[in-house]
């Protein structure tokens, strides 16, 4: 099966486009959430998703919490659906995230909320979905109807999402504004995701299991990356923080494992702490190449040129912001996916013991 017959490729293909029609349909819903959780002296965020959605507001916590006073935390939605807990939403700004926006769970855990007067958003690629309907507030991803089963272009939209709103709830306008172009850098990103996928997918064909490591903003998308490894090409991938790595998992890598690192260049504080990042990588670095594993690294830093040779590496055009990096790694894990699971003979439209919808409780 060629990749490019795929609905998956067809969907990744779109997230240019969809990237570039959130703004005009959710400017002012956000601009309202941000006036309603001021208005109720709102200082902390939950956040209940499952899988892709899951890791977009990840990427979310890391992101309000290193803008804006607020603190961010996980639901786990079986403490309203199975446990019937005692848990008081009230004073939470309480955010519910699901693509199709028929999550069961997270529908429960946004009505139980707004039942205590939280301020509660859905954020769901269909408006008339059950979850769309259950919150005060709904960011509608408009992102065209995606059919694959692995979400491609929904998670970008997620991603896109989360972060408009952390910079509205941060009042950073400058970003906003800034932000506001960043479909015209995915077209650019995905030409050279493309490129670095379609070599890693010819030498990474035959992998089983390995690693993807990461830390801070990129840390969601390692999550990601090995979920869509899992669901398309079922791969045994796992994701890591480069720091959890080190407590027990390090001792599964041996000479040959396969390890994914996603190493965006430093951009969130001082010259001090860009450089103790720069050491913290290499220290990982230096570690799996001294036992030999087979490490991919994707960056846009020339920080990790001395490691060629030792490693291969896929390094993008720099990106210049932090942030922007997470929708090129996101473009990355989708496509070299995609090219693998057509590779091995799978049909990443349609994986084995999945459903496009998945409803738990």
């Amino acid at each position: 099966m060629n990749y490019k017959d795929t609905l998956m490729w067809k969907e990744i293909s779109e997230t240019e486009r969809a990237i570039a029609g959130f703004n005009a349909v959710n400017a002012k819903t956000i601009a309202a959430i941000v006036a309603d959780t001021e208005k109720h002296g709102v200082k902390n965020v939950c956040l209940a998703g499952r899988g892709t959605s899951d890791h977009a507001l990840f990427y979310f916590k890391y992101l309000v919490e290193i803008m804006s006073g607020y603190t961010a935390g996980y639901v786990a939605p079986s403490v309203v659906t199975m446990y019937d807990g005692k848990v008081d939403f009230s004073a939470n700004l309480v955010i519910g995230c699901s693509q199709s926006g028929y999550a069961a769970d997270v529908i429960a855990v946004i009505e139980k909320a707004k039942e205590q007067g939280a301020v509660t958003v859905a954020v769901t690629n269909d408006a008339d979905s059950p979850l769309a309907k259950a919150a005060e507030y709904h960011i509608y991803l408009n992102a065209g109807k995606e059919v694959s089963v692995a979400a491609t272009k929904t998670f970008s939209v997620q991603l896109y999402a989360m972060l408009n709103l952390a910079c509205a709830l941060a009042h950073r306008d400058d970003l906003v504004k800034k932000y506001a172009s960043l479909s015209e850098k995915v077209a650019k990103f995905a030409v050279e995701a493309d490129k670095f996928t379609s070599a890693d997918a010819d030498r990474l064909k035959d992998i089983k299991d390995g690693f993807i490591l990461a830390r801070g903003l990129a840390y969601p998308i390692a999550f990601e990356g090995s979920l869509k490894l899992q669901e398309t090409c079922y791969i045994r991938m796992r994701g890591y923080a480069m720091s959890d790595f080190y407590h027990g998992p390090m001792a599964m890598v041996d000479e040959g494992t396969h390890v994914f690192v996603y190493v965006p260049e430093y951009t969130g504080g001082s010259a001090e702490l860009a450089a103790a990042h720069v050491a913290d990588v290499k220290r990982c670095l230096d570690k799996l190449t001294s036992l030999k594993a087979d490490v991919t690294l994707v960056t846009d830093s020339k920080a990790y040129d001395c490691y060629k040779g030792a490693a291969h590496i896929d390094e993008f055009a720099p990106f210049g912001d932090e942030n922007e990096a997470m929708f090129a790694f996101a473009l990355y894990a989708q496509m070299l996916a995609c090219k693998i699971s057509c590779a091995i003979g799978n049909n990443p439209d349609s994986p084995k013991s999945l459903n496009k919808v998945t409803v738990t409780r």
